[in-house]
């Protein structure tokens, strides 16, 4: 079984993704926040994180950066309430997986995670 890490500080964000996500067969942590987040990737193996770009007590794009410093061959897909390009080439010169917007539609969710997964 692949788990995905969903890193959102807004609790109803990260319950619409595991109700989307329900009736597949990832195993789905949660952390809402950077402390949590990088606690479960010492601690599990973990194949696929989706970020949220825009949190209260950082962004995702220090996540991210973090994220590929440390782990650089792990997919992660960013999330984001705002259609920008400069904000998706920032993700993208990061090195994220790829970029979705909110709100968040299964079948983009779906097609991006098992890219993810099948890129590693």
């Amino acid at each position: 079984m692949k788990t995905l890490l969903v890193i959102d500080d807004d609790q109803n964000i990260r319950k619409i993704i595991k109700v989307q996500l329900h009736k597949t067969e990832l195993r789905i942590l949660e952390a809402e926040n950077q402390k949590t987040a990088f606690d479960l990737l010492g601690q599990e193996e973990i194949h696929v994180i989706l970020c949220d770009i825009k949190m209260k007590d950082t962004n995702g794009f220090i996540i991210l950066k973090e994220i590929k410093d440390k782990y650089p061959s792990l997919p992660v897909i960013m999330l984001t309430g705002f259609i920008d390009k400069k904000v998706a080439e920032r993700a993208e010169e990061l090195g994220s997986f790829a970029f979705i917007t909110k709100p968040v539609r299964r079948e983009k969710l779906l097609e991006s995670i098992n890219s993810a997964l099948e890129s590693c």
